[in-house]
């Protein structure tokens, strides 16, 4: 059927004229919107049948992943990651000197707003042609992704930016031009309405066919309602200090969490069983898998590899793991370094015959770890893709002893931009098959997943004080999965020291997964962990002592100002209704 434009032609981002991004056309004007174009796609003609309106969602999930939204450079503004690269546009956050002109954290809020304003016009063309054009369970379907996609944009806003104007509908020039922030609770409502309809409408996963994988379903949407309640229950009770709000909202983050849990619709959901392997190529379509961005070697590839392997494989190692995360890493007993008499804290030592061959003759400090530890970090003294990796510093330039030295590309270097600063890479997310390859991984980004689920549950009923078996068990769920012991009980701990516990489980299992940024926001801890240097693996000062290799960038973090990130000024320019965050 053909469909008469009748709405307004001054509109905000993308708006009607989205058909044109989603489509990939070009040469789109004022006259597309009232006359019926014989040469391009136009919305006059495309609203017309089931293909239309997924190719517009299509467009819609597009908005959720780029170079600015992957995940390891999130991790890499937060004590666990460093980049020995000052040029990078996450540099200015790190070190505390971010504003409203900078442009990483105005880059994500244009392309969040471009996601809503793409999901509100799938919304208003449904309610205009997609009675004639679709089915009722199209529709649903179409409605309930749209809802998702549209709740999870403004959760995004949410934790990065606090208060943000919320749009149900696509604006006019005028309207966004004079909108308000909204309250945090108003912009709360508007996510998890929209995620509770979406739940409701959507399938589940397990009645996907695998080429669907990547769309919204009913058990992410129930998740990300879990992750919206506990991130604003953290908010509420360590910033705002509004208890009473924020043990509702745990309520809420905990029984969203338990639905997926204990709901029959949701049995499929399961732990991978390699810990490793979740995040590779042999992890993809894993039933531990809630939401995933789907890439395509070819189509949309990423650089997993270039960015982050090892040097003497073809990368930059742009962002690096530090001695901050290993060191929370315990021991395969299940204790801490501190408490596990299993530690041992001498540095690997790494000797070479005369030709050249490497032999670990002990792993140190990194030895009888912690499973998930060696899925996460790739350290000196370890094998990896036919090697033994050896990331410390120079033997011709050193004074290191044997043993402690590198003759390979992977020395660690003060001038070397271009490789770790810390003698750590990354893990996940790396794998061999990608190095002929390198700027071209075919790697789906997971968004959420089901050991997540188990956390939020436990993080929020130990926040309520109800510290009981339930709690044991989603914890002893997840070291099951990597065979390690559970020695704690968290029924006997203080509620500080079960807290401490669980908020250390998250930064270990989800390390590298991009959550860290917002976690140590809401938990009022990034001041802590985000002030002065990171640190690397322990190096030799020319004799027998050895002492972790500091970053070269002393970190900067601002409280209060820097727990939220600034209104762009862009924006502000447009619209003098909009309120600057505290301190900018």
């Amino acid at each position: 059927m053909t469909y008469k434009i009748t709405r307004t032609t001054n509109i905000l981002l993308s708006g009607i004229l989205f058909v044109c991004i989603a489509l990939g056309t070009t040469g789109c004007n004022e006259d597309f919107l009232t006359t019926v174009p014989t040469d391009r796609v136009s919305s006059a003609t495309f609203w017309s049948n089931e293909r239309d309106f997924n190719t517009a969602l299509n467009g819609t999930y597009n908005e959720m992943t780029g170079q600015d939204l992957d995940p390891l450079y999130f991790d890499g503004t937060t004590d666990i990651g460093y980049s020995h690269a000052d040029w990078r546009r996450q540099h200015e956050y790190v070190m505390g000197r971010a504003n409203a002109q900078s442009g990483w954290s105005g880059g994500l809020w244009a392309q969040m707003y471009t996601g809503i304003s793409r999901a509100n016009e799938i919304l208003f063309q449904l309610e205009e042609v997609g009675g004639d054009v679709l089915s009722q369970e199209a529709a649903n379907r179409i409605r309930g992704e749209a809802l998702f996609l549209r709740g999870y944009f403004y959760h995004e806003l949410l934790w990065m930016f606090g208060e943000v104007p919320v749009f149900t509908s696509v604006p006019t020039v005028e309207e966004a031009r004079s909108v308000s922030r909204s309250s945090r609770e108003d912009v709360y409502t508007r996510i998890t309405t929209d995620l509770s309809e979406a739940a409701s409408l959507l399938p589940t996963r397990a009645e996907l066919p695998s080429s669907d994988f990547g769309r919204a379903t009913s058990e992410a949407a129930v998740a990300y309602h879990a992750r919206t309640a506990l991130y604003e229950a953290s908010w509420q009770e360590n910033h705002e200090g509004n208890n009473s709000r924020a043990n509702t909202l745990y309520g809420t983050a905990r029984d969203m969490a338990a639905t997926i849990m204990n709901d029959a619709a949701y049995s499929h959901i399961d732990l991978h069983p390699n810990f490793r392997d979740l995040f590779t190529y042999a992890g993809e379509q894993s039933q531990e898998i809630i939401l995933d961005y789907q890439k395509v070697s070819g189509q949309n590839g990423w650089s997993a590899w270039a960015d982050f392997a090892p040097k003497s494989m073809g990368s930059e190692v742009n962002i690096a793991p530090t001695r901050e995360l290993v060191n929370r890493f315990p021991m395969e007993d299940g204790l801490s370094i501190e408490e596990s008499s299993m530690y041992d804290d001498s540095p690997p030592e790494i000797t070479y015959d005369g030709n050249g061959n490497p032999t670990v003759q002990t792993l140190g400090m990194y030895a009888d770890r912690d499973p998930r530890f060696y899925g996460t970090v790739l350290f000196p003294g370890a094998q990896f893709n036919g090697i033994v990796y050896n990331s410390y510093p120079s033997c011709s330039e050193s004074n290191a002893p044997d043993g402690y030295c590198s003759p390979t590309g992977d020395r660690i270097q003060l001038t070397d931009y271009n490789n770790t600063y810390t003698g750590y890479t990354a893990m996940k997310y790396v794998d061999p098959q990608d190095e002929s390859s390198p700027t071209n991984s075919g790697i789906n980004f997971i968004k959420m997943r089901y050991a997540d689920v188990l956390l939020m549950y436990a993080e929020a009923k130990i926040e309520l004080g109800e510290q009981d078996q339930s709690v044991n068990d989603a914890i002893q769920e997840i070291r099951d999965r990597v065979d390690l012991p559970y020695p704690q009980d968290v029924t006997t701990m203080t509620q500080q020291e079960a807290i401490d516990f669980i908020r250390n489980e998250r930064i270990i299992e989800l390390a590298w997964e991009g959550l860290h940024l917002a976690d140590i926001r809401r938990w009022n801890t990034a001041e802590n962990v985000l002030n002065g240097n990171t640190h690397g693996i322990d190096i030799a000062d020319g004799g027998s002592n050895f002492s972790p290799v500091p970053g070269q960038h002393t970190r900067s973090f601002e409280a209060p100002r820097d727990y939220l990130w600034p209104i762009p000024s862009s924006e502000r320019d447009l619209n003098s209704n909009l309120e600057q965050n505290p301190g900018y």
